[in-house]
């Protein structure tokens, strides 16, 4: 057989790689995996404008490599996906060091550590286009500014990655200074998402530092305040993955605005739903439905936010999922679709409950006797929505109403049922959300009271009253509303 070999060009292929698709955050998120993987318990980024040339360092306090260990790490494809890895490896491809680095840069640097000595490489797409075709690695690192190497020459070990000539992957499109600020703060976000379980303590213990700052974990199951559902082992192509679903709390169980937002996460409430695939703990897929759902397959909507699912994954599965280089997308096999979806689909159950009864879904229940103005009737109903017309309040208005101005009310709620604005409301839920604050106890207290005294007034004792009205929604909210209205009314007394 007559064969010929053709290597590619160095600076074309590495240029054409560049094109991946990285963002910065999932670039240094690439990166920090290697931290781990070298068993490294503190990464510190640093990240300097420089006046428009912006430069990046990343230092981890692992292991470190040696010379020919480094050597291998510069190259493309040294180890793919297809070599037996350790059961804590995070890396897969043998290309994220160097498509991560080369998306953001046009020049790597790399220095590595061991407690036997030093090694440092660069690659230089410019120089690589000046000197032809060849894969020319730069040995050393004396044109590295001493100042990049501090975290470096305080540690027995480490791993130190530096960034120069930063473009971010574009040409022309220089970002300004803001935009440059606005990337960092949504990395820190970033970081604090993917890296949760291990800033938590939850896998190997981590610290990351951003510029200085310590990033925080964010759990997007809010463990402790939300409701699990039991862990659930799955066999799967692979390798056994394991389940959970979690339903999170309703909005006024936060104790602010700010604390709700947070909850939210780095895309909001609507776009945090859904699925959250791990890979050795370390996060790959963040909110989604992975094309579960049927034909259709669900989408992102208002009344599933708070569902949020966890399913970990071992690193023996990333074929039969389909990670991608980024690590940033997963598909689950299709085996285990079937079992996924209904999973799912309960989770999903159960927070549209607690959506629907805010928050307050065992208290609030049908058997809790809580009063409600609007009933949702069965699909074969003429009309989906209509006002009870046994409501408490309704019923004591009707009996002071004579014949004809009881079929006059009864008109009137027809027309509002008949006029329920359904499309206005589910478009403006759709592109808005919905603002499910209820209003404060103290303006609730103040309803109440008038509605007591107007009961009274016709004819029921206020003490009855208020029994009644304590047990109607929204009344049910507010803590203590009977020992506040009767302290109201012999106050007035």
């Amino acid at each position: 057989m007559k064969t010929r070999t053709v290597p590619p060009v160095a600076g074309a292929l590495i240029g054409s790689l560049r094109g991946v698709g990285y963002s910065l955050e999932a670039a240094v998120a690439d990166l920090i995996d290697n931290s781990i993987t070298a068993g490294a318990g503190a990464v510190s980024l640093n990240l300097s404008w420089n006046e428009g040339s912006p430069i990046a360092s990343i230092f981890d306090d692992g292991t470190g490599m040696s010379e020919d260990r480094l050597v291998e790490a510069m190259r493309f494809g040294g180890t793919g996906p297809n070599v037996a890895r350790t059961t804590s490896d995070l890396g897969r491809f043998g290309l994220g060091l160097k498509t991560a680095s080369f998306s953001q840069c046009r020049n790597l640097t790399v220095v590595s550590k061991t407690r036997e000595g030093q090694a440092a490489f660069t690659w230089d797409i410019d120089f690589l286009a000046e000197t032809g075709t060849g894969w020319r690695l730069i040995e050393g690192d004396d044109r590295l500014a001493p100042g990049l190497k501090i975290d470096l020459d305080n540690h027995a070990t480490g791993t130190l990655v530096v960034w120069r000539k930063i473009d971010f992957g574009r040409k022309d499109d220089c970002p300004s200074h803001a935009s440059f600020k606005r990337d960092l703060a949504r990395l820190d976000r970033h970081l604090g998402m993917v890296f949760h379980r291990y800033l938590d303590g939850d896998a190997s213990s981590l610290s990351i530092r951003l510029n200085g700052s310590h990033v925080k974990a964010w759990d997007p199951f809010l463990e402790g305040r939300s409701v699990p559902t039991p862990n659930q082992p799955i066999q799967s192509p692979g390798g056994k993955i394991l389940f959970r679903g979690f339903v999170l709390p309703y909005q006024d169980r936060f104790a602010t605005k700010e604390e709700f937002e947070d909850a939210g996460g780095p895309n909001g409430w609507l776009l945090q739903q859904g699925f959250y695939v791990y890979r050795l703990k370390r996060l790959i897929y963040s909110g989604g439905w992975l094309g579960l759902g049927g034909a259709r397959g669900w989408t992102r909507d208002e009344a599933s936010k708070l569902a949020r699912l966890r399913i970990d994954i071992p690193n023996t599965a990333d074929l039969d999922w389909q990670i991608d280089i980024k690590k940033s997308e997963a598909r689950p096999p299709e085996s285990i679709r079937q079992r996924l979806q209904q999973l799912a689909d309960d989770v999903r159950r159960r927070a549209r409950e607690i959506l629907v009864h805010r928050g307050e879904y065992g208290r609030r229940s049908a058997a809790s006797g809580v009063s409600k103005i609007w009933k949702v009737n069965s699909e074969s109903s003429s009309r989906r929505y209509s006002v009870d017309r046994s409501h408490p309040l309704i019923a004591a208005f009707r009996k002071k109403l004579s014949g004809e101005r009881q079929a006059l009310l009864d008109s009137i709620f027809t027309l509002i049922e008949r006029t329920v604005p359904v499309e206005r409301v589910w478009l403006d839920v759709s592109e808005k959300g919905v603002d499910t604050t209820l209003p404060d106890d103290a303006e609730l207290v103040g309803s109440a009271l008038d509605l007591a005294r107007i009961l009274e007034r016709n004819g029921l004792p206020f003490a009855e009253a208020v029994s009644s009205i304590q047990q109607m929604d929204p009344f049910d909210s507010v803590q203590n509303l009977r020992e506040k209205l009767l302290l109201l009314d012999r106050a007035k007394q």
